[in-house]
């Protein structure tokens, strides 16, 4: 099998047993009272501190966060040592180090987003704009990919800067009350958020494509949408497909955006082109593991580049396929090496089912 695919011989799925936060009932309520708590005493701080105060209090906190969170520090350090098992044990620890760090950063930088919205002019540098000025041009609707990386939250200042109108899906937190305090940070008057899970989130998401808008996605993380088996850095990941859907039912463009974060406390944002997608196969399925598959590997290469920056306590594989599943996205992973050797050999492939 490619590189590119699953290992020949085993799986390298990981485990997160070990990492389990084993918490009583009864104290679910207790718990979400105090996150909801600290997150309110969040944004009243996010409104008094400048933003460089505010960086440096969330690096102290994602440093006390990687010396008392032991669970959540095993789950970075474990899928850091799986994806880069180049890495001695004094790097993989200074990665996990920083990915705290930043994250921690992050976290404060959200809560004082309006005061980044106000500033970003001197906060945020874009490069290759052209790749969304493009896609917004061929008026078939663009899926703005997301990534976990940087701040990825910084696409809405970019909305308002240029003064185009976007919607981003996003899931929910547990606490009804947490959500209603992040989208009322998230939403202005050139971003939209709309929840999935809702009755009717997917006529927005459809809606907002047909409209030739601008929809913002990620499907890097394992989320409780619907999503199939794709490999990710080599490993089967439960991948969401809403990207790939999309652009093969809208013919709406893919673009990314990256956005990481520089030593000097700014932000550099850079848009890629990954293109529009038709149907090339007899199968719909196969269809939607191709588009994912391509958008899978070009998410790895930019995690590579500075992988520090990505979401690593995330539990990324934490669902296993079933031996059904494995087989068959093998089965789609072997046709879609074949298809892709008989498209460099010229060789005529199969028109797709009408």
């Amino acid at each position: 099998m490619s590189s590119e695919g699953l290992p020949e011989t085993e799986i390298r799925q990981p485990t997160y047993d070990e990492f389990k936060k084993n918490r009583p009932a009864w104290t679910t309520s207790l718990r979400r009272g105090f996150e909801y708590a600290v997150f309110s005493f969040g944004l009243f701080l996010g409104k008094k501190l400048s933003l460089t105060q505010l960086q440096k209090l969330g690096r102290g906190v994602g440093s006390f966060a990687y010396q008392v969170l032991r669970k959540d520090r095993g789950i970075v350090e474990k899928q850091l040592e799986l994806i880069f098992p180049e890495l001695d044990a004094a790097q993989r620890i200074q990665w996990t180090r920083e990915c705290f760090g930043h994250f921690g950063q992050m976290l404060f930088e959200f809560l004082s987003l309006p005061q980044i919205l106000r500033d970003e002019a001197n906060l945020l540098q874009v490069e290759n704009e052209e790749a969304l000025t493009s896609a917004i041009n061929g008026e078939k609707g663009v899926i703005l990919l997301a990534m976990h990386t940087g701040n990825w939250e910084l696409i809405s200042a970019y909305a308002k800067r240029i003064g185009l109108k976007m919607k981003a899906a996003t899931t929910n937190v547990p606490d009804p009350r947490i959500n209603e305090l992040i989208v009322s940070q998230r939403e202005h008057g050139n971003m939209e958020i709309i929840r999935r899970g809702t009755s009717t989130a997917i006529r927005k998401l459809l809606s907002c494509l047909r409209n030739k808008e601008v929809l913002v996605l990620a499907i890097d993380q394992d989320t409780n949408v619907l999503s199939t088996w794709v490999p990710f850095f080599g490993i089967p990941a439960k991948t969401p497909v809403g990207a790939a859907v999309f652009a093969l039912k809208t013919g709406a463009t893919v673009v990314s955006y990256n956005v990481i974060r520089q030593a000097d406390g700014t932000f550099k944002m850079r848009f890629e082109t990954l293109g529009g997608f038709v149907r090339q196969h007899p199968e719909m399925e196969q269809d939607v593991y191709a588009v994912t598959r391509k958008i899978n590997l070009h998410l790895e290469q930019r995690i590579r580049e500075i992988p520090q920056q990505w979401a690593w306590f995330h539990r990324r594989w934490r669902h296993r396929p079933s031996a059904e599943e494995f087989q068959k996205m093998e089965e789609l992973e072997q046709n879609e090496i074949q298809f892709l050797e008989s498209l460099e050999s010229g060789k005529t492939v199969p028109k797709k089912k009408t």
